[in-house]
C-alpha cells in the first residue's frame, strides 16, 4: 500500500513543479490584469502611476500610465480618468502646435478607449465634448467646435435631464459659435436653446437658487438672444409648424410666449394663437401678460387692462408684478387718460421694486401733464414744482434713471412761477405748498 503511493506521489509532483507560467496581456485575453508575469508587470505600473498622478507629476506617471493603458485597459476605470488629468495638463504646457495636435489626439483616444470598456457613453462623449472646447485655441477652430458639438449633442440626447451643467453650457457655446460660422441654421440654433433651457428649468425645479445653475441659464438666455439667432421670423418657422401637434403643451405654449415676447414679436398673428391657447389651458400670470400686449397691440386697451390685472393677480414674483403695475399705469394714462389711476399704479409698483426710478419718472409726468386742472394761470405752474419732485426722486434711488431725470428736470424747472407772482401770492422760497386737484401734494414754493 505505501509503495503505491510513493509512486503516485513521484508521478504528480513533477508534473505540478514543471508546469510552466502562461503570461498574457489582459488586453488580449479580457481580463483585469493579464496572467502570469504581465498582471505583476500591470499591477506594479498602476501602483506606480497613481502614486506620480496622485501629487500631480504626470511626467513621472506617464511612462508607466501608458503600459497600463496599452496592456491591462480594463485594470481601472481610473486609468482613464487620470489619463484625461494628465494629457489636458500637458496640452495646456505645450507649445509646439503640432505636438499639441498630437496630444489632443491622444486625449480623444482616451475617451474613446474608456467607452470602449466601460461604456457610459452619454457621460464620456460629453466630457470629451467638453475637453476638446477648454483649450482657447480649439474653442476658435470651427471644425474642432463641429467635432465637439457633435459629442455634446449625442451626450445630452442620451441623458437629457441628467446631463451635466458643464455639458449644458458648453454645447450653447458651441451651437452659437457654428451659427456664426454658417456651419448650422438659425433654425438649429433655436433647437439647441430649447432643448438646453428645458434641461436648465428641469434642474432648477429640483434646485430652486441653484448659484450655478442660475448662471448657466442666464448666460445662456443673453448669449441665444445677442446671437442673432432668434428673430419673429424664424421663430415663427421653428414653433408654427409643431402647432397643431402640440397646441395642447402647455410647455411649448410658454416656450413661444416667452421668445417671442421677449423678440418684441407680440404683433405676429402667431404670437396671439399661441398666447390665447396657453391661457385657455394654463392660465398663468406669464399668459395672461402675453394677452395684455396683444391686445394693446391690437388697440384694445380695456381688455388689455383687463389681463394687465389678471396677471398682477396671477403673479407671485415682486418684480414682475412691479413691472406689470409700471405698465398698467403707463397705459391707463395714455391710452385712457385716467391719471389718477394711474398714479396708483405707479405707487403700488413703487412698493414691489423700490429701488427703480421709472415709477417716479411715470408720475413725474402724470403731474406735468395736469394744467387743466386749474383755470388760474399760476396754479397751473404749481404743478412742476411737484412734477420735479418726482423727478429727483427717480434719480436719488436709482442711477439709470438720472438722465432721463436730469432732462425733465432742466426742462420744467424753466416754467416754475418767478418771484414776482410768487410774491404776489403771498409766499416766498421754502414755503410749503399743497398742489389741489386729483393730485393733492405738498411741495416747497421754488422760483425760477
Amino acid at each position: 500500500m505505501k509503495k503505491t503511493l510513493k509512486i503516485i506521489l513521484l508521478f504528480v509532483l513533477p508534473g505540478i513543479i514543471t508546469i510552466p507560467v502562461i503570461a498574457q496581456k489582459g488586453v488580449k485575453d479580457g481580463s483585469k490584469y493579464g496572467h502570469g508575469e504581465d498582471s505583476v508587470n500591470c499591477i506594479m505600473n498602476l501602483s506606480l502611476y497613481r502614486e506620480f498622478a496622485k501629487y500631480n507629476n504626470f511626467t513621472d506617471a506617464l511612462e508607466p500610465w501608458k503600459i497600463v493603458f496599452s496592456e491591462c485597459p480594463q485594470a481601472t476605470k481610473n486609468i482613464y480618468i487620470d489619463g484625461a488629468k494628465m494629457w489636458n495638463a500637458f496640452i495646456d504646457k505645450e507649445k509646439d502646435p503640432h505636438r499639441k495636435a498630437e496630444m489632443m489626439d491622444t486625449l480623444r483616444m482616451v475617451y474613446d478607449q474608456r467607452i470602449k470598456y466601460y461604456k457610459q457613453e452619454g457621460s464620456v462623449l460629453g466630457r470629451k465634448g467638453v475637453d476638446l472646447l477648454r483649450h482657447p485655441e480649439y474653442r476658435q477652430d470651427p471644425d474642432n467646435v463641429e467635432e465637439a458639438y457633435g459629442y455634446l449633442n449625442r451626450s445630452l440626447k442620451i441623458l437629457k435631464n441628467k446631463s451635466s451643467v458643464a455639458v449644458v453650457a458648453t454645447y450653447m457655446t458651441s451651437s452659437i459659435k457654428l451659427f456664426q460660422e454658417d456651419r448650422i441654421n438659425d433654425l438649429q440654433v433655436i433647437k439647441d436653446y430649447a432643448m438646453v433651457t428645458d434641461i436648465t428649468d428641469y434642474k432648477l425645479a429640483k434646485k430652486p437658487g441653484d448659484a450655478t445653475l442660475l448662471k448657466v441659464k442666464e448666460a445662456n438666455d443673453g448669449n441665444f438672444i445677442a446671437s442673432g439667432a432668434p428673430t419673429c421670423a424664424s421663430l415663427i418657422n421653428y414653433f408654427q409648424p409643431q402647432f397643431e401637434e402640440k397646441k395642447g403643451n402647455p410647455g411649448y405654449l410658454r416656450s413661444v410666449v416667452g421668445f417671442m415676447s421677449t423678440l418684441g414679436c407680440e404683433s405676429e398673428p402667431f404670437y396671439a394663437r399661441a398666447a390665447e391657447a396657453l391661457y385657455e389651458i394654463e392660465p398663468s400670470a406669464e399668459a395672461a401678460f402675453g394677452l395684455a400686449v396683444l391686445f394693446l397691440t391690437k388697440e384694445k386697451y380695456n381688455k388689455a387692462i383687463e389681463y394687465y390685472k389678471e396677471a398682477i393677480s396671477l403673479e407671485e414674483d415682486p418684480g414682475k408684478k412691479g413691472d406689470y403695475y409700471y405698465q398698467l399705469g403707463f397705459i391707463t394714462n395714455v391710452k385712457m387718460n385716467q391719471p389718477g389711476k394711474a398714479r396708483s399704479y405707479a405707487l403700488e409698483a413703487i412698493k414691489l421694486k423700490p429701488g427703480w426710478g421709472e415709477p417716479y419718472i411715470l408720475i413725474g409726468d402724470l403731474y406735468a401733464g395736469s394744467k387743466d386742472c386749474f383755470e388760474d394761470e399760476f396754479e397751473k405752474t404749481t404743478i412742476y414744482w411737484v412734477a420735479v419732485d418726482q423727478f429727483i426722486k427717480a434719480k436719488t434711488i436709482d442711477s439709470n434713471t438720472a438722465e432721463k431725470a436730469n432732462e425733465r428736470i432742466s426742462t420744467y424747472s424753466k416754467y416754475f412761477p418767478d418771484i414776482e407772482t410768487i410774491f404776489f401770492y403771498s409766499l416766498k422760497d421754502g414755503d410749503s405748498y399743497t398742489v389741489g386737484c386729483w393730485i393733492n401734494e405738498t411741495t416747497k414754493v421754488r422760483a425760477r
